[in-house]
C-alpha cells in the first residue's frame, strides 16, 4: 500500500536516484530540517517520502505559495517510473493538501517532461501560464482546484 511519510534525518539515504542526491550533505540536512519544521523561507514546506511497503520509491514536495495555493512537486525514482506511483502519490498529496485547507494546487512542469505533463493533465490540472524557470528552462504552470 502506497503511503506518504514525512522525511527525517535517516531519510537522506533514500535520496539516491533523485535530484536531492546532487545536493550537498549540508543542503540535504537543511532541507530535511525545514521539512521537520514545516517551514522554508517563512512559508509552509514539507517533503514526504513516497513509500511502497518498506521501500521509498520517490518524494512529494509541498510548498505554500499563499494561504490558498500549495505548490506540489513529485519526484519518482527512475527505476520506479511508469508504474503508477506518480499518479497514486500525487493523488494522496492532493488529498492531504485539501485536508490542510488549501483550495488550489499548482505545479511548474518543464516543457520537455512529457511524463509529468501527462500526469498533471490526467489528474485534472490545467495550464494557466508559460514561463522560464530559475534554471532557464521553459515550463508550463498547471493549477487544479481542490474539492
Amino acid at each position: 500500500m502506497l503511503r506518504l511519510v514525512p522525511v527525517n534525518h535517516d531519510s537522506k539515504s533514500d535520496f539516491e536516484d533523485t535530484s536531492y542526491a546532487r545536493m550537498s550533505i549540508k543542503e540535504q540536512r537543511r532541507m530535511v530540517q525545514e521539512s521537520l519544521d514545516k517551514c522554508h523561507c517563512g512559508a509552509y514546506f514539507e517533503l514526504l517520502a513516497v513509500s511502497d511497503g518498506d521501500q521509498v520509491v520517490g518524494f512529494m514536495s509541498l510548498f505554500a505559495q499563499d494561504e490558498n495555493t500549495i505548490g506540489i512537486g513529485p519526484e519518482i525514482k527512475k527505476r520506479f517510473r511508469a508504474q503508477g506511483y506518480g499518479f497514486q502519490a500525487e493523488t494522496l498529496a492532493l488529498q492531504y493538501a485539501g485536508q490542510m485547507g488549501y483550495s488550489i494546487a499548482s505545479a511548474a512542469v518543464r516543457e520537455d517532461n512529457a511524463a509529468s505533463i501527462a500526469l498533471h493533465e490526467k489528474l485534472g490540472f490545467a495550464v494557466t501560464a508559460h514561463r522560464i524557470s530559475r534554471h532557464g528552462d521553459p515550463v508550463r504552470v498547471y493549477e487544479k482546484h481542490l474539492d
